[in-house]
């Protein structure tokens, strides 16, 4: 799709890990470190039921590390997990966009303790003008119902939105709801980005 095929862009969605943030080099060795083998797998296993908010992430981390007899606790987990980098050069790209007058939002799937953290530490109020952590929505990624919730909530039509991803099976779900959606992948590049989202229609860049 290019910007003549559909109405002006209202909005741009952003992922947050993998495109607006990244984890801090070594932190999957010091979660293996801290809750032993097969312990990684176990941990994001668990995650993906915690994404919508109805489960507690620390109780089954807790079960878990007491299972294995380690003496690390859940929030020696979340304080590695929130060891995070975000990207100065993308929120850029966002404060640009938003200088045009479209909408901004941080579109990510959180836990609470991961999601909590992020919004009280990291600077994206300053850049985007809402976000949507699933923990908070009450539906995650990839569920086209997460995206509906989302342009519902900003007033305007899913084909006025873009939204950017590293997953691409997220990329499908808002497509399927009706979205523009944009797959960043980790090859590509800011200029990439850049050009097809001006390709898209996303003013400012």
């Amino acid at each position: 799709m290019t910007a003549s095929d559909g109405p002006p862009v209202r909005a741009l969605l952003l992922d947050a890990d993998g495109v607006t943030q990244y984890p801090r080099a070594g932190w999957l060795n010091e979660m293996a470190r801290l809750g032993g083998p097969g312990f990684i797998g176990e941990v994001f296993r668990l995650e993906k039921g915690t994404l919508t908010g109805e489960v507690d992430l620390k109780e089954l981390l807790t079960t878990v590390l007491e299972r294995e007899g380690r003496d690390a606790t859940a929030d020696d987990i979340f304080e590695v997990w929130c060891r995070i980098d975000v990207d100065e050069f993308m929120l850029r790209l966002v404060d640009r966009v938003r200088a045009a007058g479209v909408i901004t939002a941080l579109a990510t799937n959180q836990q609470s303790y991961r999601g909590g953290w992020m919004l009280a530490n990291l600077p994206y109020a300053d850049h985007f003008d809402h976000q949507f952590p699933s923990f908070q929505v009450g539906l995650a990624k990839p569920d086209p119902a997460y995206f509906t919730h989302i342009v519902e909530e900003l007033g305007i039509e899913p084909a006025e939105a873009v939204f950017v991803d590293d997953m691409a099976v997220n990329v499908r779900g808002a497509r399927r709801a009706g979205l523009n959606a944009v797959h960043f992948a980790g090859t590509d590049t800011y200029g990439h980005l850049r050009c097809t989202l001006r390709a898209l229609g996303v003013p400012g860049l």
